[in-house]
């Protein structure tokens, strides 16, 4: 038997999901994104997590074998032809989707939860606390980001460098004070509003304050800053293994242009070489995944603002009664 409570938990999980799907249908490019995202990476994430997808082959040494035509040869996995050691292309750029995955979501949370917890905290408490935060985000602003992420990548030892948490780290080092500073700008303004003074009169919990009555406030800014945080974070990764600071991985897209530009050159681009597909496919993989991301982000409003929220269903309602 379900108990009430569960039904009531499944029934609101459920009545979520279909508003998502009926806000993601009426927006066609946030649609678009969504089904690029799905297909194009999530899927076949799962599918080489999973086992379903053929692990790499070993590395077929001699010029002949880098950078193959495409051939129809233990199908589909050859359509794109070779990398530069020998392997399938289309093989490699699929094993490549979970770690690119989980590194930029990764960082996104570590962005998200850091700039959160300063910001709130900030914010809400003021004070001397709210002095040292504001030191401290100025200080972090002031460094780039992807300069002491370059540094970092450096000098770490290899094995960490093979770390996702360690990468999502770096990539996130300083990247959070831009979202604790605007959180702390709207948590000033937030406490402000009678339902927060009336908690704080009837002696909630600060915590409790914070996380019931000021964050749904937030919650918009928050998801979009998520999605932001997270194509961001895919940019830098991608960008510092261009540079060679990562491990040599045939299944990161950036090592991937980065060999196939070495074996092109600036002629072999213009004129046509066998690197062709080399070059091009690990580019759009890695630029398709931020449009997709981006274009999801429209929705996010909507989802989460309930003045939105009730005219959305307005009209979807009105939609309804006019067929």
């Amino acid at each position: 038997m379900i108990s009430p409570r569960m039904s009531s938990m499944y029934d609101a999980v459920r009545r979520s999901f279909l508003f998502f799907f009926k806000i993601l249908w009426r927006r066609k490019k946030a649609f678009t994104g969504f089904m690029i995202l799905l297909i194009v990476y999530v899927i076949p994430a799962i599918l080489a997590v999973t086992g379903l997808i053929p692990k790499l082959p070993p590395a077929k040494a001699g010029w002949e074998n880098m950078y193959a035509p495409p051939s129809f040869n233990d199908f589909p996995w050859y359509i794109f032809g070779t990398e530069f050691t020998g392997r399938p292309l289309l093989l490699c750029l699929i094993w490549g989707i979970p770690s690119a995955l989980a590194i930029a979501f990764l960082a996104g949370l570590f962005t998200i939860g850091i700039g959160l917890i300063i910001g709130l905290s900030a914010g809400y408490i003021g004070g001397l606390w709210d002095s040292i935060a504001g030191i401290i985000m100025d200080v972090a602003l002031c460094i780039p980001s992807i300069f002491l992420a370059l540094i970092f990548a450096a000098i770490l030892p290899t094995d960490l460098k093979k770390n996702p948490f360690i990468i999502a780290a770096i990539l996130s080092i300083t990247a959070w004070a831009w979202l604790a500073r605007s959180v702390r700008a709207q948590v000033f303004s937030l406490k402000k509003k009678d339902v927060i003074l009336i908690a704080k009169a009837m002696g909630f919990r600060t915590w409790k304050i914070i996380f019931d009555d000021i964050m749904r406030y937030l919650m918009p800014f928050i998801f979009m800053s998520l999605i932001m945080s997270t194509v961001s974070a895919i940019a830098g990764y991608f960008g510092i293994a261009f540079l060679g600071l990562f491990p040599v991985d045939v299944t990161n897209w950036s090592i991937q242009l980065n060999q196939a530009m070495s074996y092109l050159g600036a002629l072999g681009l213009i004129r046509g070489g066998k690197a062709q597909l080399g070059f091009w496919l690990p580019t759009i993989m890695m630029i398709l995944i931020q449009v997709a991301l981006v274009n999801i982000s429209e929705i996010v409003e909507e989802l989460f603002n309930p003045v939105l929220r009730v005219r959305l269903l307005g009209e979807i309602k009105k939609e309804k009664v006019g067929s």
